[in-house]
């Protein structure tokens, strides 16, 4: 059934019209009325609803009953990753999202990839990036995404969280390392960290962990990282 994010609160037993967004993508797949969507606001569970009528300038849903239906992991994850490649950062918000990262900390390091323009246009493309993945994989919660700050303010930000570094030379005994499902997950860049970065992460991070015995791709990392924090629930 399809799903789609609404930006405004959704309302039980009710008929309105869709916003301009979310008629588009209705009529890209060539729904009818009387077909069945569900609509999610992001405050938790969904609204199951049904095409009332679609025009040419409106498409109008008739809600039903708000269902209290949550799909998120147990654990709660923040990902630190360094900025990469653009398609390849998108692709890291996408699959994250659906492996149900809680937010998203974009942080400029010494080799990280620079972001030409408005820095916050950027962080609101992730942002879509991230609800259409929510709309495709069930999640009724959206991640937050945040604008990208620098590594000294990001170990700030993670305050008392348990600090995980992905380092290539740390332990690979996973379950001898942390036991813990939850976390922030620092991720160096193409490149990795600096030795001066790596110096102030080693010594703030509670662990350090090596994924696997092959050096991983940055968005690799990020992801391996949520699958194995996802096998300690």
């Amino acid at each position: 059934m399809p799903r789609f994010f609404c930006t405004e609160p959704v309302q039980q037993n009710v008929t309105f019209a869709l916003d301009a967004r979310i008629a588009q993508h209705v009529r890209v797949l060539r729904l009818r009325d009387g077909e069945a969507i569900t609509l999610f606001d992001g405050t938790g569970g969904e609204i199951p609803a049904t095409l009332a009528q679609i025009g040419k300038r409106d498409v109008l849903v008739t809600t039903s009953s708000h269902a209290a239906i949550e799909r998120e992991t147990q654990q709660s994850v923040t990902l630190y990753p360094s900025l990469i490649a653009n398609d390849r950062f998108d692709w890291l918000v996408q699959k994250a999202t659906e492996l149900g990262v809680t937010a998203i900390q974009p942080t400029f390091t010494e080799r990280s990839q620079r972001i030409p323009g408005d820095i916050e246009k950027r962080a609101e493309h992730w942002r879509g990036v991230a609800i259409a993945a929510c709309e495709q994989c069930g999640r009724n919660q959206v991640p937050k995404i945040h604008a990208p700050i620098t590594l000294s303010d990001a170990l700030a930000a993670a305050g008392d969280h348990s600090l995980i570094l992905l380092d290539a030379d740390g332990s690979a005994d996973k379950s001898a390392s942390t036991t813990t499902a939850s976390g922030a997950v620092f991720i160096g860049p193409e490149g990795g960290f600096s030795s001066s970065e790596l110096d102030v992460l080693r010594k703030r991070c509670d662990h350090r962990l090596r994924l696997g015995p092959t050096v991983l791709r940055a968005e690799t990392a990020a992801i391996a990282s949520l699958v194995w924090l996802g096998s300690l629930q």
